[in-house]
């Protein structure tokens, strides 16, 4: 019976282990099916993105960067497909560089002995050509050597060079805005980069037929400005003649449009190639017309003027004694270049007299009301034109902090500093009856098929003086351009036909080491042009003209300047004559043969 106790145990024992065995498997069984589950649908995509790190390379699709143009639909700025050519120097050794290196140097235009002197057998990566337009790179690639790479790149181009490169700006080797424009619209013009993920072999070697996804780039926008090619051409002439003539620090000149604020060209000296970023001085990088302070002199006395004449205070009649050429206040002398006696304010503003508009803010604008028409005309206030950009806001101290010599001083242009921006804008309040417009230089915005997404309209900041105040302030402005300080500039065109213009000098002492300096200016002269219903005001600022013979007068050095730029301005914009050609004198009767000296 022993034996087949121990058969039913043994049974038992083998069932048991089965069982186990079942239970064991069983167990491991929905172990793997709860891993399966949870790697294929609750972590799936984590191990999906995992697989496609392991076997994909992912590549950025670099987007065309919007272009720059200006206002009349002229390229400014743009971004090209360009090309550096490298060698394999090992692979070259191995294939008869005898005959390869001529082969290349043929397709590349340069000497064959300058690239056989360079070449590298150990250098398997060698530069020996740099932004290579599509044709001479084509030409390489059609050689079908196995030791030439050619490498695709953009390149930011400045067609016309120098030309407005203060506005323009440049980019960095990733292209994206240093400076100016390219800066100040670098989100909209940059686009959205795209990406490729592209299989690899084994080898780590792209498959491209394997190619899992493309996510296309975004082109960046396109953006108009508001310069117009033509006239910036013009400013650019003449800041170059500026400064061979007369060997500046600095020259300034901006046209604007006094009606919508409308920079039609802005330029300043010294200045720099935005194709050569890697060599331009730094100190030439920046728009001086946007950063330099300097002291008006005789331009602030517009501000001054159109003050009094908008309080009722005075009016164009209005006689002021001009001391005859000397004026004693607080501790100090004040004088003029030329000794005059009682003035009526139009000739006050037109022979320029200091020490008229000492008077004007003296006897009759005071302090508080200076200091509130110097602000309302932005002076002391960014005009907000490149945000972020180093624009200065110049400088103009609180009341409280004037002298008792200040109220004499500030009215003629001293104690206060502004920038070539902020003097544009301020006479163009006078230009457009009385309205403070803000300057701009973005006319449109249009994505990459030429659809336009944005529009800017003018931006009128505030009514700063009186439309009947601004036309007395302009009558002022024009008897300067006709018996005044600039009365020896006439603009005519080659039938003697002209135009009308208005304006004013301004020479202004430069504050040298603590005091004002005899022997160092900054000669200006600000206009507007049709006097009558003006198109545009200029501004032409000359920065100490070292060579100048007689550099202490604005109409000497940067009143023909404006007249040599406001006649082809003129020309540009198809803006006629308004004032007639003069009438040849009537020719003296001719003597008879019979007249005798007696009958005379």
């Amino acid at each position: 019976m022993r034996p087949r106790r121990n058969r039913a145990t043994n049974v038992m024992q083998h069932r048991a282990r089965a069982i186990w065995i079942l239970v064991c498997l069983a167990c491991g069984f929905t172990l793997i099916s709860f891993n399966l589950i949870q790697i294929q649908l609750v972590e799936h995509d984590k191990f999906w993105r995992m697989a496609i790190e392991n076997h994909t390379h992912p590549e950025a699709i670099a987007p065309k960067r919007g272009a720059l143009f200006d206002s009349d639909g002229n390229i400014l700025a743009q971004t090209q497909r360009v090309y550096d050519i490298r060698l394999d120097g090992q692979e070259m050794k191995l294939n008869h560089p005898e005959i390869g290196l001529p082969r290349i140097a043929e397709a590349l235009q340069v000497p064959a002995q300058s690239l056989t002197d360079t070449f590298n057998p150990r250098n398997r990566y060698q530069l020996i050509a740099h932004d290579v337009d599509d044709g001479m790179a084509a030409k390489v690639r059609a050689l079908k050597l196995d030791s030439v790479i050619t490498e695709p790149h953009d390149r930011r181009f400045y067609p016309n060079n120098e030309l407005a490169a203060h506005v323009l700006g440049f980019t960095d080797d990733n292209g994206h805005g240093l400076a100016g424009m390219e800066k100040e619209m670098d989100k909209l013009m940059c686009g959205v980069p795209g990406e490729r993920l592209v299989e690899r072999d084994a080898k780590k070697h792209d498959i491209a037929a394997y190619q899992i996804r493309e996510t296309p780039a975004v082109a960046g926008d396109d953006v108009t400005l508001t310069i117009k090619n033509a006239i910036q051409h013009v400013v650019e002439d003449q800041l170059d003649q500026i400064a061979q003539t007369y060997q500046p620090d600095a020259a300034y000149i901006i046209i604007m449009d006094p009606q919508t604020g409308e920079i039609l060209a802005m330029g300043s000296r010294p200045t720099y190639d935005p194709n050569d970023s890697k060599t331009f001085q730094p100190e030439n990088v920046r728009n001086r017309c946007l950063t330099d302070m300097v002291e008006p002199g005789s331009i602030f006395k517009i501000i001054t003027l159109a003050g009094a004449i908008n309080e009722g205070l005075v009016n164009l009649s209005t006689q002021i004694f001009c001391e005859n050429g000397s004026f004693y206040y607080a501790g100090k002398d004040l004088r003029d270049d030329e000794p005059h006696g009682w003035l009526p304010v139009e000739e006050v503003m037109a022979q320029s007299s200091n020490i008229g508009f000492a008077k004007i803010g003296l006897n009759y604008l005071h302090e508080d009301k200076l200091y509130k028409y110097a602000t309302a005309f932005g002076i002391g206030q960014r005009t907000g034109l490149f945000e972020q950009q180093g624009e200065s806001a110049g400088l103009l101290r609180p009341v409280s902090k004037w002298s008792a010599l200040s109220i004499t001083r500030i009215p003629m242009g001293q104690e206060v500093a502004a920038t070539p921006i902020q003097l544009v804008t301020a006479m163009s309040v006078i230009a457009n009856g009385g309205r403070l417009v803000a300057p701009r230089l973005t006319r449109q915005v249009a994505d990459e098929t030429g659809r336009v997404l944005t529009v800017y309209q003018p931006k009128i900041v505030r009514q700063v003086i009186s439309a009947g105040a601004a036309r007395d302030v302009a009558i002022a402005l024009r008897q300067v351009t006709i018996d005044g300080t600039a009365k020896t500039i006439h603009i005519q065109d080659a039938s003697g036909a002209g135009w009308s213009f208005a304006g004013k000098t301004g020479t202004a002492q430069k504050f040298v080491n603590g005091e004002y300096s005899h022997t160092q200016h900054v000669a200006s002269f600000i206009g507007f042009m049709p006097a009558e219903d003006p198109a545009f005001v200029a501004l032409v600022m000359v920065d100490d003209p070292k060579t100048a013979p007689r550099k202490d007068y604005g109409a000497d050095v940067s009143a023909p300047v404006f007249a040599a730029i406001a006649k082809q301005v003129a020309q540009i914009m198809n803006i006629p004559p308004d004032l007639p050609a003069p009438v040849p004198a009537a020719p003296s009767p001719a003597l008879s043969s019979n007249t005798t000296p007696a009958a005379l």
